[in-house]
Parts: C-alpha cells; sequence; structure tokens
C-alpha cells in the first residue's frame, strides 16, 4: 500500500476536482485551494449550461494536437464514462459525439463531484488565491494570501485567462514560470472575430450555413462549415469562433454562402442561377433573385458586393457576365479582418504553460518532482463540442492517480 500523502489542488474547476477526486480514491489527503467564492463556476457554463463533457468523435486539438492525444490515449471516453458512472451521472451522447449529462444540466456534473469530494472528506477553501509556489524540505510550500499551505504534492489546475469573471485570469502561471516552466504567450480561442462591418451593415442578428475560410492574400489557413452568425462587430457563431485562432489583423475571412446548396465551381452555381431565371424568377424583379436561398437582406448586400444594380430590373435582364460576378461573390464573400474579441468573449486559452516538460501519464512535472499540472493552464486547446472539457477532465484524473491506476478502488463505501 502506497504512504498515504497530502496533495494540494490549485484551482477548483473542471481539472481540478477530477483531480481531486481520483486522488482521493487512492488514498490521500487532498485539500482544493480555489481564488473564487465557490468551485466549479465555469463549469456550470459548459454546453450553453447543459454541461458538454466530452466528445467520443475524432480528437480536435489545434493547440498541443500531440499531447491531448497522448492524454486520451490514457484516460479517454471509455475511462471517463467509468469515472462518471462512478460518481453516479448518467450520460447522454447527442450529434458530432457530443455527451451531455442525462439531465441536460450542467449544475449535476458540479453536484457529482463535490458529493463525492465531501464524501471522500477533501477539504476545499474558497477565496484563497496561491502566490508562490517553492520546494520547502519536505514537501512542496504553496503561499497563499491567507498563509501558507504544506503538502506532498501539488496538482496546479489554475485554468487558462478565458472568462475571467467565472474565475480563469492567468494568475496560477507565475507558478509553474518560477520552476523553470515557458509560458506560450495567452490569446483569445473559440472567440468572435472582429470584421469591416461596412459590408455586413444591417445584418446583425442574422444566422445562415456556410463554409467559412480564413485568408492570408490567397493563402487559406483554416477552414470551417457550419452555422455562422452576423454582429454588429463582425461574424460568430462556431464555425466563426473556431477560425479565431488564425485571425490576424489585415488578413480576410471568405464566406461561402452557396455552401450545402450549390455544387462544384462559380459556373456551376451559374446554372443553377439560370435555372432559377428562366423557371421561377422570370418576369420578376431581378432583386429577388436570391430569395428562397438567402435572408433578404443578406441577398442584398451579396448583390451590392457583385456591384448589380437590380432596382426597377427584371431578374432576366440579368447578363451572363453579371450572373458570373455574383456567382462569384456567393462563393467568396470577402470581409477584412481586424481582429477577435477579447478573454472576457472566449470560450478557451491558446497558449498557455508549455507541455514539453510534463508526463502525459502522470502529468508531473520534469522540472519539479511532486508538481504536476492540468487542465487550460497547459498549452492545450480544442475545438467547440466537448473536447477542451475532456481535456480537463482526463489530464485531471491523471494528475490525481498519478500512475496509480491499481489503487483506484471505484467500489469504496
Amino acid at each position: 500500500m502506497t504512504q498515504r500523502q497530502t496533495t494540494g489542488i490549485v484551482g477548483g474547476g473542471a481539472a481540478g476536482l477530477a483531480a481531486a477526486v481520483a486522488a482521493a480514491a487512492c488514498g490521500d489527503r487532498v485539500t482544493v485551494l480555489e481564488r473564487m467564492d465557490r468551485v466549479g463556476k465555469k463549469l456550470l457554463a459548459t454546453g450553453n449550461g447543459r454541461g458538454n463533457l466530452m466528445n467520443g468523435g475524432e480528437p480536435r486539438y489545434p493547440g498541443g494536437d500531440g499531447f491531448a492525444k497522448q492524454v486520451l490515449s490514457l484516460c479517454g471516453p471509455e475511462e471517463l464514462r467509468r469515472f462518471w458512472s462512478d460518481l453516479g451521472l448518467c450520460l447522454s451522447e447527442e450529434s458530432d459525439g457530443r455527451f451531455y449529462p442525462l439531465t441536460r444540466q450542467a449544475s449535476t456534473v458540479l453536484d457529482a463531484l463535490r458529493f463525492r469530494l465531501e464524501r471522500d472528506g477533501t477539504a476545499i477553501e474558497t477565496g484563497i488565491s496561491a502566490t508562490t509556489l517553492h520546494w520547502d524540505n519536505p514537501g512542496w510550500c504553496v503561499r497563499t494570501d491567507r498563509g501558507d499551505r504544506r503538502f506532498g504534492r501539488v496538482i496546479v489546475c489554475g485554468g487558462g485567462m478565458a472568462q475571467p469573471k467565472l474565475g480563469s485570469n492567468g494568475s496560477t502561471y507565475s507558478l509553474l514560470e518560477s520552476l523553470g516552466h515557458t509560458l506560450v504567450k495567452p490569446r483569445p480561442a473559440l472567440t468572435p472575430v472582429e470584421t469591416d462591418t461596412a459590408p455586413i451593415r444591417g445584418l446583425s442578428g442574422i444566422r445562415v450555413r456556410c463554409g467559412v475560410r480564413v485568408m492570408r492574400k490567397d493563402l487559406c489557413l483554416h477552414e470551417e462549415r457550419g452555422e455562422l452568425l452576423f454582429t454588429d462587430t463582425g461574424i460568430s457563431g462556431i464555425c466563426a469562433m473556431q477560425c479565431a485562432r488564425w485571425a490576424r489583423k489585415g488578413f480576410e475571412i471568405s464566406i461561402d454562402l452557396a455552401d450545402g446548396w450549390a455544387d462544384g465551381e462559380d459556373r456551376s452555381l451559374l446554372s443553377e442561377l439560370d435555372t432559377r431565371l428562366s423557371r421561377i424568377w422570370k418576369g420578376q424583379p431581378a432583386e429577388r433573385l436570391l430569395t428562397g436561398l438567402l435572408p433578404t437582406r443578406l441577398a442584398e448586400r451579396v448583390m451590392s458586393a457583385a456591384g448589380l444594380r437590380v432596382r426597377d430590373r427584371s431578374a432576366e435582364s440579368l447578363t451572363d457576365a453579371e450572373l458570373l460576378t455574383l456567382a462569384a461573390v456567393l462563393r467568396d464573400f470577402r470581409l477584412t479582418i481586424l481582429g477577435v474579441k477579447g478573454f472576457d468573449a472566449a470560450q478557451v486559452t491558446a497558449g498557455g504553460i508549455a507541455t514539453d516538460d510534463f508526463d502525459p501519464i502522470t502529468m508531473e512535472s520534469h522540472l519539479a518532482r511532486g508538481v504536476h499540472a492540468a487542465g487550460e493552464v497547459l498549452d492545450v486547446d480544442g475545438d467547440c463540442g466537448g473536447f477542451n472539457l475532456m481535456f480537463a477532465f482526463s489530464s485531471g484524473i491523471l494528475a490525481g492517480l498519478n500512475g496509480r491506476r491499481n489503487e483506484w478502488r471505484r467500489d469504496r463505501t
């Protein structure tokens, strides 16, 4: 039997609470230090409050892909399903491999974690901020604004910088930097993109399914497909937010508004527009040509971007050259990028503590034995759909276990 040890966890979010459950299950005396007035605030907001816990599909991690896949190979969807089952939480799989609690309420996820920690006698201190971390033989000392706390080992789970009002403000990066770890510059990810608003003025609130590409001149840096939302300052929606990590001032967003209802290139689309002219809109005003394909205000903006003067013109008066130009704009409606929304609007942080010096099996630092890290504090970020929360839970569990799988007694009474 491994000697009972004291484990301190800095941060009471998804990774921290999962680490606490796993460590306590192995017999550790666990203390969670949380800066906010209660644990799990950010967890409550996940999946629009429904709790998108994980994704059973192919892992999608634009940041830290290799490390994330190593972690998930050790504690992936099947292991997580058993973890939640052990805590009494039933899951339901929805589209695209997304898993939610059967209740569709993130609060039940937090309750399952809290009740297990309460049962295991885990100490939770809230409203306490960790300021430094150093070795103080024979263990580690976490200096806080309420005095020193000493532990045999420490797991840093303080999150990144996204949604600081829910507890993530980057304050725990310094704990790991002081031990020699490298901080990859944090930046907002999964956040709305700000663009030139002149081409989309009056479109705020309109949603459309489309293809979205981030362009640097003629080079496509990244592309997504899905629902896009026009806003007062640019674009949002999942497909836009998943492009944010590649968006830079001066680059362009290319929107394929014909994605999903027209195949091929511009001339194929021209043929479809010709068909609409001859079969549907013959003899009617030209401004009605895109009716049924795009919302009216968006159709007007597209025709304007194509340089078409359609007022007082019949649909059949449009020339092949005009239709070809219209088809090109439908395929490539361009907006100049001004930047992205900040951390307040971001769902996750890109960047963080570099993963090179951590063991994916135990999440332990190679530079400071007895110090672990898990979750968003690390340089790992995934797409929407439960990937970020899945990494947080998986890495937290591995950090809590610290290689002691055989001592994780799931059926303890």
